[in-house]
């Protein structure tokens, strides 16, 4: 059996959820898979009228969200969320609090890494394996 990178897993669940491989979506259409905000200051990074980030490319999105999740993961990023947090904490922090919403990505991550994942999975368990 393959070993599948959970930090990639929890992007690519947030990437299904925004419908990131739909040519019809404002994620596919931004190359942002997990519509992240723009939170440097103006004129670092294109930004669209809602504050969220463009890419050049889907690689390109797909990667800063890879960063973002493993910084957040680490408990060194601004959002305040910290090693003991939970999966529903860390969706939070990317505007995903909706009860639908926290069970269509804990539904594609128990299909990618475990039957065993709930909204309160603790971020431990996705640390780099």
């Amino acid at each position: 059996m393959t070993n599948i990178n959970r930090i990639e897993t929890i992007v690519d669940s947030i990437a299904f959820l925004h419908r990131a491989y739909q040519p019809d979506s404002e994620a596919y259409k931004l190359r942002n898979p997990m519509m992240l905000k723009n939170y440097s200051p103006p004129g670092k990074h294109k930004v669209d009228e809602n504050g969220l980030r463009v890419f050049d490319s889907f690689l390109d999105g797909y990667k800063s969200g890879v960063y973002d999740v493993t910084i957040k993961l680490k408990g060194e990023s601004n959002s305040g969320i910290k090693t003991s947090d939970t999966l529903r904490n860390l969706l939070a922090v990317f505007s995903i609090n909706k009860e639908e919403d926290i069970n269509t990505v804990v539904f594609f991550l128990r299909k990618a890494v475990s039957k065993e994942v709930t909204p309160l999975t603790p971020l431990s368990y996705f640390k780099e394996n």
